[in-house]
């Protein structure tokens, strides 16, 4: 990708999901804009007004959410119900952006071979845009929508895919990492439209469904893109993460990366006496132990 600024915006999963966290990312898109900054008193009347319609639909926003949670988006499991569940999601979240009036392209990235060699396909990734103003700069949100595995006997005190509201917080698998978040900006934009007030910036989403499973295929997709529908973004936003203050609004400047690799160490295709041949021959695990 060419220079661009990322950041990475954290939220907390309490009731109040569709003000703090959509409210946020509204006064952070106008932030972008240098509408903040202005000695106009607009901006402010502006956040005012969607405050106050957000406040009026938190509860639409908290059922769209209840009904993404309760999707077993798992990519963890290889397991074709859970493959399909995942496609399931991603069809849920494209129809969302379409209803905003983004122009969605769920682009297919093929499939994953197992060890055991079973094959299942990896569910398409999302890529979206919304205006393409060229005096406005183009924000980019990154979001997935797969989750980690859950039971109940994991220690959950409520069912993980139903949204249960405890003591004003909302608990459910994917709330906060990653469901909760992507609907926020979903439900940022939409405020705009349904204000009829025009975004201070152009927006473009890229929404995947592997993160939990090493992002398959999304490298091979932005380097695919990156000429073409990532040629025109100014800023990268991932907003995947959690508030470090139940009281302030956090923006990380900085993101930190990793890399990871995988050793195999084979052995004879047969067993062997350890009291007899135990310290002559190698032992893998021993071998694999030293390596580690």
């Amino acid at each position: 990708l060419k220079s661009q600024t990322w950041y990475n915006i954290y939220f907390k999963p309490s009731l109040p999901i569709a003000r703090s966290q959509a409210s946020s990312l509204l006064a952070f898109l106008l932030l972008l804009e240098g509408g903040m900054f202005s000695p106009s008193s607009q901006p402010a009347r502006l956040l005012e007004k969607i405050f106050q319609y957000i406040d009026l639909h938190q509860d639409e926003f908290v059922q769209t959410l209840k009904e993404w949670v309760a999707v077993e988006s798992d990519s963890i499991q290889p397991m074709p119900r859970l493959r399909q569940e995942l496609f399931r999601m991603m069809a849920l979240a494209a129809d969302e952006l379409r209803r905003l009036g983004a122009s969605v392209d769920s682009v297919d990235v093929g499939s994953q071979q197992l060890p055991d060699g079973q094959t299942l396909p990896i569910p398409p990734i999302i890529l979206a845009e919304l205006g393409n103003d060229p005096k406005k700069p183009t924000v980019c949100f990154y979001g997935h929508l797969d989750v980690q595995p859950a039971r109940q006997e994991d220690g959950w005190l409520t069912d993980p895919y139903t949204l249960t509201e405890v003591n004003g917080k909302l608990y459910g698998r994917g709330a906060t990492d990653n469901k909760g978040p992507v609907l926020a900006w979903i439900n940022a934009v939409s405020t705009f439209g349904a204000l009829e007030e025009d975004l201070p910036v152009n927006i473009k989403f890229v929404i995947e469904g592997m993160e939990e499973s090493g992002s398959l295929a999304l490298e091979k997709l932005i380097r695919r893109e990156k000429d073409w529908f990532f040629s025109s973004v100014d800023y990268m936003v991932i907003s995947d993460n959690l508030w470090i203050s139940q009281r302030k609004p956090a923006l990380t400047y900085g993101t930190r990366g990793n890399c990871y690799f995988m050793v195999e160490v084979k052995c004879r295709d047969q067993d062997f006496h350890s009291g007899t041949f135990g310290g002559i021959l190698n032992e893998p695990m021993a071998d694999l132990v030293a390596l580690l």
